[in-house]
């Protein structure tokens, strides 16, 4: 998590979920889990019925980041709701704006709707902020609109823009609009014994330089069991912006992932761990 302005979402930049933290924030490209709905809706469509995604960040200075996310298929359709809550612990920290008293926390919800026609799938998300700083308190709402083309297990292509027109109430509040684009590619097939991935991700946040992120997993899975490892480099960051390297883990057990995610802090020397849970039924 990194930095806010006074006023300004502290979720808007936070990674999808705990597989999309190891790979220091790309997720527009990764395709089929619940955490889609927070980075791109599309990345729904490739879901077979009913996919849940919880997720837990022990965040520098005793503050918590709890995550929950669901989606399922209905026909050509798939909807999605998910849920986010970030609160500081007894010291302030720069996740939240400028003097947020110890207490102060941030609710996210968001709901997905996604149509898919072959290979291609257009998805949008509703979302409602709340920020409450205990004497002062915001709130905002927005859309992000998604794209994906998902060539099987093999490849994917995502395009995103979150925070379509900021905030809509015209608050005080900021949602910083942020544009994505990226590419996934599995060298292996992912439903056999190695895998084998990388993934690019360009990240255009409103008021702030451009960002590539270059990101890969690889591992090795047996009768359904095994661990996969991943790592990315984040280019164009400011010192706020948290890690260039973050690295992450997941140990498969048939039809349910448990991931971990470590970001180095050079700033504060308290890094970020993040623990979450994958579950497809």
């Amino acid at each position: 998590m990194t930095a806010q302005p006074a006023g300004e979402s502290a979720l808007g930049g936070v990674a999808a979920s705990v597989r999309s933290a190891g790979l220091n924030g790309a997720g527009v490209a990764l395709v089929g889990t619940a955490g889609s709905v927070f980075t791109n809706p599309a990345g729904l469509a490739t879901i077979r019925r009913v996919v849940l995604e919880v997720g837990y960040q022990a965040a520098p200075f005793d503050a918590v980041l709890t995550t929950a996310a669901v989606g399922w298929r209905v026909g050509q359709f798939d909807v999605g709701v998910g849920l986010r809550h970030f609160k500081l612990g007894t010291t302030p920290v720069p996740q939240m704006p400028a003097g947020a008293p110890a207490d102060a926390s941030e609710l996210l919800a968001v709901g997905s709707l996604v149509y898919r026609f072959g290979l291609i799938a257009l998805g949008a998300t509703g979302k409602y902020a709340a920020q409450d700083l205990v004497t002062l308190r915001h709130n905002g709402v927005s859309a992000d609109v998604g794209l994906a083309i998902a060539v099987f297990d093999i490849m994917a292509l995502g395009f995103a823009v979150q925070n379509l027109g900021g905030n809509w109430r015209g608050s005080d509040f900021k949602m910083a609009r942020l544009i994505r684009t990226g590419f996934t590619m599995n060298y292996v097939d992912p439903q056999g014994t190695v895998r084998l991935l990388s993934t690019i991700e360009i990240q255009w946040p409103e008021g702030r330089r451009s960002r590539v992120v270059l990101g890969g997993e690889g591992g090795i899975v047996v009768g359904g069991v095994g661990i996969v490892g991943r790592l990315a480099h984040k280019s164009g960051l400011a010192a706020s912006d948290g890690a260039a390297m973050t690295y992450g883990a997941t140990l498969e057990l048939g039809s349910i992932d448990v991931d971990f995610a470590y970001e180095p802090n050079d700033v504060t020397d308290r890094p970020s761990r993040r623990i979450g849970l994958r579950m497809s039924l």
